[in-house]
């Protein structure tokens, strides 16, 4: 035992003479009061006591002993609040050593609003909108998928209020079958609403209930001799039973299957969504550090965690038991009754699930495997930049038309991917730069780069710069006005005929010396991702500033509209394109548009 771990052992064991033996959660605190782990206990004396014999543990949790500095409990009046306490003090301090999962996924999810014409629509993020949420989805794909089938079906908008509310005239989607026309009355109200509570049926799986409403409501149409209208109902059942036909596991109901595989000190855990009757997809995580952990704290970890904002299914199936309370505190949160079932399963059920862990063990050797092969490529490329060691690269585009709505952009990536909240737009208004000179850009971008960079002492490793020769001497010129010379520097420059793979590299310290490598290479593709997605940010940028730019100078060159007037009408009509196609009347119905305003806003856009 060394003197670091004596220590922490020892003030473990001097807490736990004032530790009770009652359930609760316990918090790990370092020397700099930075919590490291929180645990829950039936028995919190017992359960702490188990940390001072360090033969029984883990390398890692050894190491986490030796910086303990303090030790806080927390008694809870039984097991359930314990793990509502512990999930809560999780998610608030993110503990280093605990499983984690990470932030980096968000699932769409299908909204039918509310209101006196309901919208269907994909929705993300914080649920403020009044209506029905359906999900969640494991990617926008499969929502859209979803959409199709209900419109085709059910016939419900799914444009814009703004769009809504000023058509006078059924769009393309009406005429393909797409929509119902509730806009230009082309359905009556009452039916539409017949509809939209359908579609929610379909989307709740209410299946043979639904079926059987349209049957009823044929035969009825059938019976008052409108054949057309029977017609087009008995095409819907038909499509239903199509969706249902190519489901072989319509019968499980809302269900969510989470298996998990681990193997040494990673693990994998596979999720399959069934919402309405249907699959609607998988997505999986990769867990690090879980070399002391069971296949049951591994799950009962990461359900408390993934459906701590997501809403969980009625049933949830696992692939090993997790701690008793779990399916309490989820209903509890999400006022719902949830359903933790564990093996042994029956039938549908064991196929299902003996798939998810099939899929869950391919999934981890193919993460495992495209790591190293990552790993590997990105000292490939630190090697190429002459460095040991690359921790940040950064990457640099600019994007116009013809000089206008300039804009320079850089994302930032490190071996293990594209870092987002790193990403920076540099708005080149001409004051310093022209906006139609690539060289004078990137020497702006990189200079107002270097100054912050330098004052808040952040720097990346390495950069990349989309560009040949003239782009690399712009910025060379930068980094010796600046006296850098610890960032290595390389530009890339499109291959003949924008090829990709054809690209030539330079690099500062050889910057005559043009570079070709294998265009079926690892290295090579690396590049090229970390180019194209500068490139994407840039053009995204750049689109973003000129629709705002024609916002303001379209409506600017109109006589008498001045920034009062622009506010009123962009958040009545809520875009340029809406404005454009409104007509006089429209345009009058928006506050301090008198005829003679909307005459001359309808004649610029119309002539």
């Amino acid at each position: 035992m060394s003197n670091t771990q004596k220590i922490g052992v020892n003030i473990l064991q001097e807490r736990l003479k004032t530790i009770s033996e009652h359930s609760g959660v316990y918090r790990m605190i370092d020397v700099n009061g930075t919590v490291m782990y929180v645990g829950k206990a039936k028995n919190l004396k017992k359960r702490l006591t188990n940390y001072t014999r360090l033969d029984s543990l883990s390398l890692r949790i050894r190491q986490m002993v030796e910086q303990i500095h303090d030790v806080i409990t927390i008694e809870t009046p039984g097991e359930t609040e314990a793990l509502i306490l512990e999930s809560d003090l999780i998610k608030q301090f993110r503990p280093y050593y605990n499983i984690l999962l990470k932030d980096d996924k968000s699932f769409p999810f299908i909204l039918i609003t509310a209101g006196e014409t309901p919208r269907l629509q994909k929705y993300r993020g914080a649920k403020n909108l009044k209506g029905d949420y359906f999900g969640p989805f494991p990617s926008g794909l499969a929502v859209n998928k979803t959409i199709t089938e209900i419109q085709k079906v059910f016939g419900l908008r799914t444009c814009a209020d703004t769009y809504f509310n000023h058509r006078t005239r059924p769009c393309l989607l009406y005429q393909i079958g797409r929509c119902s026309g509730p806009c230009c009355n082309c359905i009556s109200h009452d039916d539409y609403l017949d509809r939209v509570r359908q579609a929610r049926a379909f989307l709740r799986g209410e299946r043979i209930a639904l079926q059987d409403d349209l049957v009823r409501q044929m035969q009825t149409l059938s019976a008052e001799q409108r054949y057309e209208e029977a017609a087009i109902v008995r095409d819907k059942i038909q499509f239903l039973n199509q969706i249902q036909s190519t489901d072989a596991s319509a019968d499980i109901g809302e269900t969510d299957i989470v298996a998990v595989f681990k193997q040494n000190d990673m693990a994998c855990v596979q999720l399959f969504f069934y919402r309405g009757g249907k699959t609607s997809g998988n997505t999986f995580y990769m867990l690090p550090h879980v070399e002391d952990k069971t296949e049951s704290d591994i799950l009962s970890a990461f359900l408390l965690q993934f459906y701590d904002t997501l809403p969980p299914a009625k049933n949830i199936l696992v692939s090993h038991k997790t701690e008793n309370g779990i399916d309490k505190v989820l209903s509890q949160k999400h006022e719902k009754s949830v359903k933790i079932a564990v093996p042994p399963f029956k039938e549908t059920r064991k196929k299902l699930m003996s798939q998810a862990l099939q899929n869950a063990q391919t999934t981890y050797n193919q993460q495992i495997q495209s790591e190293k092969i990552s790993h590997d490529t990105w000292m490939e490329l630190a090697s190429l930049l002459g460095r040991t060691t690359l921790n940040k690269v950064e990457i640099y585009d600019n994007s116009h038309i013809q000089g206008t709505s300039a804009v320079g952009a850089m994302v930032a990536a490190n071996e293990s991917g594209f870092q987002k909240k790193g990403y920076r737009r540099f708005n080149i208004d001409g004051s310093i730069a022209k906006t139609n000179d690539d060289f004078g850009m990137m020497k702006e971008v990189l200079h107002r780069r270097l100054t912050r960079g330098l004052k808040e002492n952040d720097l990346p490793d390495a950069m990349l710069i989309d560009g040949g020769k003239g782009q690399l001497s712009a910025v060379m010129d930068i980094f010796k006005q600046f006296n850098i010379t610890t960032i290595s520097l390389m530009a890339v420059a499109k291959g003949e005929k924008r090829n990709a793979g054809k690209e030539t590299l330079f690099l500062s310290t050889q910057p005559t010396n043009p570079i070709h490598l294998d265009e079926k290479g690892n290295l090579q593709h690396l590049i090229q991702r970390l180019r194209d997605e500068a490139h994407r940010f840039a053009i995204g940028s750049h689109r973003q500033k000129r629709a705002k730019n024609m916002f303001h100078e379209t409506l600017t060159e109109i006589e008498g509209i001045g920034d009062k007037r622009k506010k009123d009408l962009m958040t009545h009509f809520g875009s340029v394109r809406e404005i454009a196609g409104a007509s006089i009347a429209q345009l009058m119905r928006v506050p301090g548009i008198n005829e003679k305003i909307a005459k001359k806003i309808y004649t610029f856009y119309h002539g």
